[in-house]
């Protein structure tokens, strides 16, 4: 598959962002829209699934060899908001690693992880675009752990992203009420028993897209770019 081909794949999948630090403009019908991640409604849960496609190049740690992988992850997650700007979660699902030159034994394990998502800046006064809703800053780090008999997979990813957001204030389940797109620096560092992440591709850049539902659904969309790795993923999920 071609990287523009997954580009637009990314463009047109669906996401998830973060919530406000400063009080949401309430339309006419005094509706107010559900964030992805944090919400303006404290203490809420959320829970969802995410997925992940990536290539990764590791290289061993006595022999300096370096081989590409590819890399599936499914897991289901569940997110507490501990504040209006942060969310905690946990993780769990499974992961499937297969070494293209297979040298490296195909395995799938479970995997656990937690995470924290931050919203460092949400504002609806920015007069930048006029066609712009609101503008957002967010932040978030994961740590998640497969099972240490099988691979030993251990995984460290972070990300700062802005986002432009446009509220649209529709009745129908259908549609979504906020769209938003993102980019910004990424970064993911992987250890494998006996194996290690090439150095270039510690930080990235990513790309993705965000849509949220009036009925507390949302999803997320986004492809990762590194030197030599790329990752695609998503995520759907409900407020409860």
């Amino acid at each position: 598959m071609s990287k523009s081909t997954v580009f637009a794949i990314a463009a047109a999948a669906a996401v998830a962002s973060l919530p406000a630090l400063a009080a949401p403009q309430v339309p006419d019908d005094g509706f107010i829209p559900n964030f992805a991640v944090n919400s303006d409604i404290l203490c809420a849960w959320h829970g969802g699934v995410q997925g992940f496609a990536a290539t990764r190049n590791v290289e061993n740690k006595n022999t300096g060899r370096v081989t590409e992988m590819d890399a599936r992850r499914f897991d289901a997650y569940v997110g507490y908001d501990v504040t209006r700007w942060m969310t905690v979660y946990a993780l769990g699902g499974v992961l499937s690693a297969k070494d293209k030159g297979e040298w490296l034994e195909s395995d799938t394990e479970t995997v656990w992880g937690a995470g924290v998502w931050l919203s460092l800046l949400d504002d609806d006064q920015l007069d930048v675009l006029s066609t712009v809703s609101r503008y957002r800053l967010t932040a978030g780090v994961e740590v998640s752990r497969g099972d240490p008999n099988d691979l030993a997979w251990t995984q460290i990813d972070g990300f700062l992203t802005f986002e432009l957001v446009n509220d649209i204030y529709l009745t129908e389940l259908i549609f979504p009420t906020q769209v938003g797109v993102y980019a910004g620096p990424v970064f993911s560092k992987i250890d494998l028993d006996g194996y290690d992440q090439e150095g270039d591709n510690d930080w990235g850049f990513t790309l993705g897209l965000d849509l949220r539902f009036a009925n507390g659904m949302y999803a997320q969309g986004a492809y990762d770019w590194f030197s030599d790795d790329s990752v695609l993923s998503f995520s759907a999920g409900f407020r409860f």
